[in-house]
């Protein structure tokens, strides 16, 4: 990268440029590709890019919004692409809507699936420490009607470890630990590095831009997006696509947790299959 950062990058398939966005943050693509994501290669050509300190791309010094995104502009003038596609998952929703943002001339369309724009938000918290009171038959923790974001998200935090600690912390994220085996036997096969997420959650105060609300700027995204949601998914809330005002924007939802890629391929790749297929005509 310009700053002498370095990024893994693999391209693979056929058909329209989609890059990949990966969650975490830090989580890396190999295990998005290995579990589900290669099946799109089928119909799309898939730029699989490990962000700055995650997965296989060495730790830097800047982890700032605006340079992550900038690496994925300098990896798309790399690939001598005018446009493509951005896929995300999770955590990489806001990269990816900042990055329409900041180039909307070379974004074509965006497939978010199982994004969240919002680490604070109060529903989002209020929803897993409802999960967590009800899955362990008890009150672990309860809040005040009038909490802020800052008290909820604390108190989440506590019923997340109340819910780790009794062997059910893979609920906020699938109905079987079946899917978390799978991603932690791919995460743990090499080493991966992880000063992305890190700087993250240690370094609030230096990377507050990460912290915000994200939705509101999704008003100003004239592309076409595509948003797979989940009925199951408690990582960022069944309902967490209903605060998103995309002015293009088509709403799959499947049955499954957070990680639909792998638990339902099938129904991921057909609507990302015929969302792409109508984006032709």
């Amino acid at each position: 990268m310009s700053d002498g950062a370095e990024l893994y990058l693999k391209v693979a398939g056929q058909g329209p440029v989609c890059m990949l966005l990966h969650g975490g943050p830090g989580q890396g693509s190999m295990s998005t590709e290995k579990m589900g994501a290669d099946k799109l290669e089928q119909f799309l050509t898939m730029v699989y890019v490990d962000q700055r300190g995650s997965g296989k791309s060495p730790d830097a010094q800047n982890y700032h919004l605006d340079r992550v995104v900038q690496d994925f502009e300098e990896v798309r003038q790399t690939l001598g692409v005018d446009k493509l596609c951005l896929i995300a998952h999770s955590f990489g929703g806001i990269l990816a809507v900042d990055y329409a943002k900041r180039y909307p001339q070379h974004v074509s369309e965006l497939i978010l699936a199982n994004i969240s724009l919002h680490f604070l938000s109060p529903e989002n918290s209020r929803m897993q420490i409802d999960l967590a009171n009800r899955l362990l038959g008890r009150t672990v923790v309860s809040v005040a009607d009038d909490a802020d974001a800052a008290t909820l998200a604390k108190a989440r935090d506590e019923a997340r470890a109340a819910l780790m600690k009794s062997g059910q912390g893979y609920r906020f994220l699938t109905e079987t630990p079946d899917s978390i085996r799978a991603m932690s036997e791919i995460d743990g096969s090499y080493e991966r590095s992880q000063g992305y997420g890190n700087a993250i959650f240690d370094q609030r105060d230096t990377y507050p831009e990460y912290w915000i609300d994200h939705a509101p700027a999704t008003v100003e995204i004239a592309q076409p997006v595509l948003v797979i949601t989940s009925s199951k998914d408690y990582a960022v809330g069944p309902d967490e696509y209903k605060r998103f005002r995309f002015p293009d924007q088509k709403t799959v939802v499947i049955d499954g947790g957070h990680i639909s890629y792998y638990e339902n391929n099938k129904e991921f790749v057909a609507a990302i299959r015929e969302f792409m297929a109508g984006r032709k005509q």
